[in-house]
């Protein structure tokens, strides 16, 4: 199941946690988080997080993060210059992501997962809001997608898998996706696993 994808496994920030008490038998990966964006990209990590789960007999969760009602600060400051409606059209548009985002993740739950796993919209930064998540549901594993590159390119992650790695503090495997940054091919569309 894990032909078309190229698997990168970061083990940064680990403690003793792994180190099962004596006599005491443990779960390597109890809870997966996998952050999706709504691209066919970011379901790449869908797969290998499946197969993971499965293995582990572990529990995942499905996060896509909007930015949420802290983006209306700079809706309240252009209000106070005269755009009158900015914050009331700020928030309907929010409401809207969320209820979006948390649609786009039942529907990848009911095409790829199963009923228990757990879906989670969360509203900040993309980065943050991962790692906080993580630290939230108390996820052992992060598996994400990131840009497939070559060359020069590749020597860095995306800031988004990056700033995961730094900050999380338990292992993330990325998934370096064959799928193309053509932007017709970037779709919500879920018909078909990525």
């Amino acid at each position: 199941p894990f032909a078309a994808h190229s698997i990168t496994i970061v083990l940064a920030g680990l403690s003793n946690r792994f180190d099962p008490e004596p006599g005491k038998a443990t779960t390597m990966f109890s809870k997966i988080l996998v952050p999706l964006d709504g691209t066919k990209e970011a379901e790449s990590a869908i797969a290998p997080a499946a197969e993971l789960a499965r293995r582990f007999e572990s529990s995942v969760v499905l996060v896509e993060v909007t930015p949420g009602y802290g983006a209306m600060v700079g809706a309240t400051a252009a209000e106070s210059f005269g755009a009158s409606g900015s914050v009331n059209a700020l928030a309907e548009a929010e409401i809207a992501k969320e209820a979006v985002a948390s649609a786009y993740l039942d529907l990848v739950r009911t095409n790829y997962g199963t009923p228990l796993w757990q879906t989670v919209v969360a509203e900040g930064g993309s980065a943050d809001a991962i790692v906080q998540k993580a630290a939230e549901t108390g996820a052992d594993l992060v598996v994400m997608a990131t840009h497939a590159r070559s060359g020069f390119k590749r020597l860095f992650l995306g800031s988004v898998a990056e700033d995961v790695i730094r900050h999380v503090g338990v292992p993330v495997l990325l998934v370096h996706s064959n799928v193309s940054d053509d932007p017709d091919n970037d779709s919500k569309d879920t018909g078909e696993a990525g």
